[in-house]
């Protein structure tokens, strides 16, 4: 039952992220209990040590301080509260974002860097002295990580020297011309050297390289100890930093019990995003590496490396002048730096491997935030990884999703994560709605499992006032927990995000293109629009040359990777470079029939510096081989009409391409079933939508919010694809299943305008909405026609409906308590009494600055139609915008889940005729109340970060906001049909001489073809039809 399908699709907070080891193991307890009531599958362990720069218990490192006992009991407390509660748990390989363990500095495997020292000698000129000194003081980028310390030596890797040919204004750039280059470390004798610069140019560099630790700590500390004294950043380009990282844990953490209570609940180890610093990224082994992999000695070519684009971010080069070889159009390309970045990413792929081979001897698996900051290939690098892992900070567009899951999706990952929610606009500012659309964006950018950011420990801190512990000092979202108003409301959200991840996570991903794209380093930028494709129903994903290595990039029957994503098409746009595996790999597929379209040409440049004839040789064959599955064209724009002429179709049809341009469509298949997930990231439309689908599936629609599951008694078949038309509002989706018919039955294939929904009971028969009082008329796929008869009271009745009010409103304010440094909040009812318009609380002027529980109740009468019965009424209830959580209930009975983007309900089973009450509850973010008070709060003894995120915003808007209208539609219970010459005759008793008959139980499945009836003036609209929301029978 899709309904049982939370516990599969688990969902865990990216929590629970402590201060440091000094924690109540029973308010700790009780966090992870709470994850568990609120609908998680389990938690994330953050170590987090105030971001690795120590809180208020620094100087109790020796006690608290990561692996010390005091740790591993905290460890095992959350271990076995996991348990305890049915959650699985992963955890964080080191302190803060688990990028380094405590280690004697200067040992072998923490992380390395190069420098340099550098003078000029004039052309013709002698050197003959001491090597230029290592400048170890570099532009670090600091403010958020750690700055490097400045003890231990300097060893020299090697000595160049290159001519310059010019240089910019203030010398920030210098050219050097290559034939110049020369390798001089044979000529050094203890320290010094003796050289004759030629006499051919004017100006030399002479450079005298060096690697030295960096001494970046990922968690201060105290120097009593070994581990007192904090972590220290490891190598991340060789498995040496992986071996010291298992090994500490192996010694220090990994007890038998903590060893047994891992294989029970344990899943990943992890780590975070890279926050380390480096003058140029290095390993002790990276020459060896380099001459292996690239065929030459890369010293006299190492100069040239400390870059822009090999930088923390890419975000500035290191020294004040960077090095290039003259003529170059593209520096951060050129090919020696090319070779560079293929050596890092060789070795940080061995990093990843060899944690990965750690966590599977414990029965876990690694995750981690693949590249995340660092100058290498990121697609290359996610096959190396059981879990990958991108984040919502920095993968803000679903394209640049898509660029991260492609690979995955190749490699057979089937869950991949996000943590998501982090947004830089200050604690608890952050709304239900607006977290539900990062989730609902990351499911169509093809990520399966979503990892909250964040829940802290709740316990009380020293130097914390309310409303308690908050990470980041008030700079980033969400401060999750009990502490939140919304946090007893998130079950409804965490159960719809479960079932969703269920769905995405069932059998393979099928996309229907791979755009092939060399980006390295990686950076976080839209590769392609994707309009034009989304407006004809056309799924992609990303590949890069490395991945061609893939043993699944093969083709059959038309389609790369036939077993798997099923890639219809390759597309090259506008790319310049690839590698020589991969353009052999090229020719490869094109003459294995795969359809390939070439946005301007192929790209014809190896990527570093070998290679090239591989390359040349492989594209020239190419474009003379003549093959009718490779196309030219000369703009993207052509991209769709390039993909029809050879045939190339999308599993998904989409229109109208004015509004699907923004429908997300993804496709899900296992052995009995294809599943089709939407996402409509636009305006409001209804979409037309063809899925491909064999003669014995029939559609089921699949709803997230309530866990049901109904056949679809409204669609067309033909030509191999059953059409549907789709409602959806901005930020809604819908899943759609097609699995083998349990038994034949008939279906309507075309309706009156007024034909707002139709359904099969439960004895498989079917039944009909209308939202007027006209006639109306249906075609069932046996070719009869089922006429509906008009009301008595015209043909163009409108049906009546009723705006709820006035409203009776009492808030509970979340306000600090009588002692401000505890983080409870205490609960002050201000009953506001009868509220004539439904207006935000900020406008409201006694609850201005409130936050906490809205309680609305108020009463209305059912919209009663002439000439039916309220047994015949379908009754729907419209709360307007969520502006963050909302419950109701009408008569004392609790309505089902709401769907956030589309607030409607049928309440037909919970009315009465008459009079009837409704009691609604909604619940705010905690920002206003922090607002109210941003000058005294403190966290760690400190006060926001940002006070601006505060002071220079206006108060967020909470609240009911309405209107809150019911409406009544037509449910005519018909009893039987009459078929009088292939035309079926509804009547709504007794018929004589029937052929065939069913009862029409309504059951409202198919509120897509259902268009909101409500003007923006409160009229209603016969013109329109009516949008309900699911079945609710």
């Amino acid at each position: 039952m899709f309904v049982d399908a939370v516990p599969r699709g688990r969902e865990i907070l990216g929590g629970v992220r402590l201060p440091d080891a000094d924690v109540d193991h029973a308010a700790l307890t009780d966090d992870v209990r709470q994850l568990k009531q609120v609908g998680a599958g389990g938690l994330e362990f953050v170590p987090f040590y105030n971001y690795g720069f120590g809180g208020p218990h620094l100087n109790q490192s020796d006690v608290y301080g990561f692996g010390k006992p005091a740790f591993v009991d905290v460890f095992r407390t959350a271990l076995e509260a996991a348990k305890a509660n049915g959650l699985i748990m992963d955890f964080g390989l080191g302190a803060s974002q688990g990028q380094g363990v405590p280690a004697e500095p200067l040992t072998p495997g923490l992380a390395m860097q190069l420098v340099y020292g550098k003078t000029t000698i004039k052309g013709g000129e002698k050197f003959q002295g001491d090597l230029p000194a290592a400048e170890i003081d570099w532009n670090e980028e600091l403010g958020f990580v750690q700055p490097q310390e400045k003890f231990g030596g300097n060893h020299l890797v090697g000595v160049s020297a290159g001519a310059v040919k010019y240089a910019n204004q203030s010398s920030s750039a210098v050219a050097l011309i290559e034939e110049s280059l020369v390798d001089l470390s044979a000529n050094v004798s203890d320290g010094r050297l003796t050289w004759q610069a030629p006499t051919d140019h004017d100006e030399y560099v002479l450079f005298a390289i060096y690697e030295r630790y960096t001494n970046q700590r990922s968690a201060a500390g105290i120097p009593s100890d070994v581990i007192a004294n904090g972590s220290w950043v490891t190598d991340h380009f060789s498995a040496a930093g992986a071996k010291l990282v298992s090994q500490f844990w192996e010694q220090n953490i990994l007890s038998s019990e903590i060893r047994e209570l891992l294989e029970a609940v344990g899943q990943h180890s992890w780590e975070d995003s890279m926050e380390i610093q480096a003058s140029l990224y290095w390993s002790p082994d990276f020459i060896e590496k380099f001459k292996t992999g690239r065929g030459y000695d890369p010293v006299k070519y190492l100069p040239l490396m400390f870059d822009k684009s090999t930088s923390f971010m890419s975000h500035g080069a290191p020294y004040n002048t960077t090095y290039y070889l003259e003529g170059a159009v593209d520096p951060a390309q050129a090919k020696y730096l090319q070779d560079y970045r293929l050596t890092l990413n060789q070795g940080y792929m061995e990093y990843l491997q060899a944690l990965g081979e750690w966590a599977n001897s414990l029965d876990l698996s690694h995750s981690c935030q693949v590249a995340y900051n660092l100058p290498v290939d990121m697609l290359a690098a996610i096959p190396s990884v059981a879990g990958p892992e991108l984040e919502s900070l920095a993968f803000t567009n679903i394209d640049e999703m898509l660029q991260f899951t492609g690979p995955a999706h190749l490699a057979r990952r089937n869950v991949i994560s996000t943590e998501i929610g982090a947004v830089q606009s200050g604690a608890y500012s952050q709304s239900l709605p607006s977290l539900l659309r990062l989730f609902n964006q990351a499911f169509a950018g093809g990520v399966n499992l979503m990892v909250i950011h964040g829940m802290p420990y709740g316990g009380e801190q020293p130097e914390t006032t309310w409303p308690g512990y908050t990470p980041f000092q008030y700079v980033y979202s969400e401060i999750w927990g009990p502490k939140q108003p919304a946090w007893k409301y998130m079950s409804e959200m965490m159960n719809y995000t479960a079932r969703n991840q269920h769905i995405l996570q069932l059998g393979i991903a099928k996309r229907d293109l791979a755009f092939y794209m060399y980006k390295d380093p990686y950076s976080t930028t839209v590769a392609h629009n994707g309009t034009n494709l989304r407006a004809n129903g056309f799924s992609y994903d990303y590949l890069s040359p490395a991945n061609f290595a893939s043993e699944n990039a093969t083709v059959k029957g038309g389609l790369l990777d036939p077993t798997g994503s099923g890639y219809r098409a390759l597309v090259f746009d506008q790319q310049q470079f690839i590698s020589p595996e991969a353009s052999t790999k090229l020719v490869e597929l094109a003459n294995a029939g795969l359809p390939i379209v070439v946005v301007g040409s192929l790209p014809n440049t190896t990527i570093g510096s070998v290679g090239q004839d591989v390359v040349s040789e492989a594209i020239a064959e190419l474009e003379s081989a003549g093959h009718a599955n490779l196309k030219y064209i000369s703009s993207p724009d052509s991209l769709v009409q390039a993909l029809q002429e050879l045939s190339v179709k999308p599993r998904v049809q989409t229109s109208p391409a004015s509004f699907a341009q923004t429908l997300h469509t993804t496709w899900r298949a296992d052995a009995a079933s294809n599943y089709v997930f939407l996402y409509n990231d636009g305006p409001a439309a209804t979409f037309n939508v063809g899925v491909e689908a064999s003669s014995d599936l029939v559609p089921s629609k699949l709803d997230a919010w309530t866990g049901t599951q109904e056949p679809v008694a409204i669609y067309g078949r033909s030509e191999g694809r059953v059409s549907l038309s789709v409602s959806l509002r901005q930020g809604q989706t819908a899943i759609f299943a097609f699995n083998p018919a349990a038994e034949p039955r008939d279906h309507i294939t075309a309706s009156s305008e007024n034909v707002a929904g139709a359904s099969y009971g439960p004895d498989g028969k079917m039944s009909l909405v209308v939202t007027d009082g006209a006639a109306g008329s249906v075609t069932l796929s046996n070719g009869s026609t089922h006429q509906i008869p008009a009301l008595t009271n015209g043909t163009n009745a409108t049906l009546p409906s009723v705006e709820v009010g006035p409203w009776n409103l009492t808030l509970e304010s979340w306000v600090p308590g009588p002692d401000a440094t505890k983080s409870a909040s205490a609960k002050q009812v201000l009953d506001l009494g009868s509220q004539n318009a439904l207006v935000p609380w900020s406008q409201i002027p006694a609850a201005q600055n409130v936050s906490g529980v809205g309680i609305y109740t108020a009463t209305f009468t059912q919209p009663a139609v002439d000439q039916l019965s309220s047994d015949d009424v379908v009754t729907v209830v419209d709360f307007g915008p969520i502006l963050n959580t909302i419950r109701a209930w009408v008569n004392d009975e609790q309505l089902p889940s709401v769907d956030m983007s589309a607030a409607q309900v049928d309440i037909s089973r919970y009315v009465v005729p008459g009079q009837n009450s409704m009691r609604v509850e909604v619940t705010s973010t905690l920002f206003n109340a922090v607002k109210a008070r941003v000058d005294g709060v403190e966290n760690f003894g400190l006060g926001p970060n940002v006070p601006q995120f505060y002071t220079a915003v206006d108060w967020q808007e909470y609240g009911l906001v309405g209107p809150v209208r019911v409406m009544a539609f037509r449910k005519t219970i018909y009893k039987k049909i009459e078929t009088f010459g292939g035309c079926l005759k509804i009547v709504s008793n007794q018929a004589t001489k029937c052929s065939s008959s069913f009862s029409l139980l309504l059951m409202l499945t198919n509120r897509d073809k259902l268009q909101n009836r409500v003007a923006q003036d409160g009229k209603v609209l016969p013109s329109r039809r009516a949008q309900l929301v699911r079945n609710q029978g």
